[in-house]
């Protein structure tokens, strides 16, 4: 071979454009997608509060004030008698009784402006809390590995000795709860219970889809069937129906929890196990699975090493999808009292308040109880738009 053959060759194999992998690919029709991209930056925000809403929440989870109750959001104030600018500061409200409508009027009293400072810390022993991600941890284990971390760090607060004033950035609930704080915890339920419902749902569909799909017979006529008698029940009656069972038991709001993540779990693997089965049916008769099956691999080994893997990009884009049906049927148990119940709170929990004290003009003299529906809105919105996006990243017919 002459030396210039040699070169065109090299030359050849430089030009070569290089193989991408699925991941590669995918991240890249993922960015061509804008929605999605915004819909994930939504989300992280949402979690990164949810996950440390002790810190920015002014005050304790459950902290009432009876005195304080349905205050209007306070109002921020910037700039001094002077006109010039200075640190923001608040004023205390008071409630007082309209000689002419009868109807208790909130005023301002500016007799003392009240400083907001961020980066406090209140040394009472009623602000304490256990801070992200230590809190994960069970109460029963922390005590037994002798573990207290316990913080009193909080992001804003009032510049109050006398601690008498209260600073409500969306107003105050029937028991003079702050919205704005109870926001920041309810979103640890009701966006997390969708994420670990889903997690569950993957597990249970990808394992039984996998069985059905792999050995096919009886075993796969059994599960198919009971997935279809799974999706035969409404959704929402079954878990109406699963919550009202264990209502009279009058469950902590942690067991509620893992019972309403169970349940979410148990309507909702049937379409993951669909997507899975069909395509283990096609993924068996594969070089690599019949491979491994005629070295000696089990097959369980088969399943879970060789065809599961697989099938996991179509699993957890299903899963995505399933997340915002899980927050929603979560808030809709909550909203019927059969979910989370006092002291615990989640978005579901606040609507149902804000409906049972709204009234006749609820919505324009009490606007601010109705914000959680707001967070439930945006949360939905933007997990469907993420599925959207995921489902287009990794689906060949939908690139660009």
């Amino acid at each position: 071979m002459t030396s210039t053959a040699k070169t065109s060759q090299s030359s050849a194999q430089k030009e070569a454009p290089k193989g991408k992998s699925l991941t590669t690919i995918a991240w890249e029709q993922f960015r061509k997608h804008p929605l999605a991209r915004a819909s994930l930056s939504v989300l992280m925000v949402l979690y990164f509060f949810a996950a440390f809403a002790d810190f920015f929440a002014p005050y304790k989870e459950g902290a009432i004030n009876s005195s304080l109750t349905f205050q209007p959001p306070n109002k921020m104030y910037w700039r001094n008698e002077n006109g010039n600018f200075t640190r923001p500061y608040t004023y205390a409200m008071k409630g007082v009784i309209d000689r002419q409508t009868f109807k208790k009027v909130w005023e301002e009293d500016k007799t003392t402006p009240y400083p907001i400072k961020f980066f406090v810390s209140n040394p009472s022993s009623r602000e304490k809390y256990v801070p992200f991600p230590i809190n994960l941890i069970p109460e029963a284990l922390r005590q037994s590995w002798g573990i207290k971390p316990w913080a009193t760090l909080k992001f804003f607060g009032l510049e109050d000795p006398n601690n008498k004033a209260r600073v409500f950035l969306w107003g105050s609930d029937d028991l003079g709860r702050d919205v704005f704080g109870q926001i920041m915890y309810g979103s640890r339920v009701s966006l997390t219970i969708g994420i670990l419902a889903s997690i569950l749902s993957l597990v249970l569909g990808m394992i039984l889809g996998g069985v059905a799909g792999y050995f096919g017979g009886w075993i796969d006529e059994v599960i198919m069937r009971l997935v279809e008698a799974l999706s035969a029940i409404p959704g929402i009656p079954l878990l109406v129906t699963l919550s009202a069972i264990f209502l009279p038991l009058n469950l902590s709001s942690a067991i509620t929890f893992l019972l309403i993540i169970c349940a979410l779990s148990l309507i909702g693997w049937g379409g993951i196990a669909r997507t899975v089965r069909g395509q283990v049916l096609s993924l068996r008769e594969r070089d690599y699975a019949t491979a491994a099956k005629s070295l000696g691999a089990s097959d369980w080994r088969v399943i879970t090493s060789h065809l599961l893997p697989q099938t996991l990009t179509f699993a957890i884009i299903l899963m995505s999808i399933d997340i915002p049906s899980f927050i929603l049927s979560e808030a809709t148990l909550s909203f019927y009292g059969l979910g989370i119940r006092p002291p615990g709170t989640s978005w579901g929990l606040m609507l149902a308040t804000a409906q049972a004290f709204a009234g006749v003009n609820g919505l324009a003299e009490r606007w601010w109880i109705f914000i959680p529906g707001v967070f439930i809105f945006i949360s939905v919105l933007t997990w469907n738009l993420l599925g959207d996006g995921l489902r287009d990243a990794f689906d060949p017919k939908s690139r660009k």
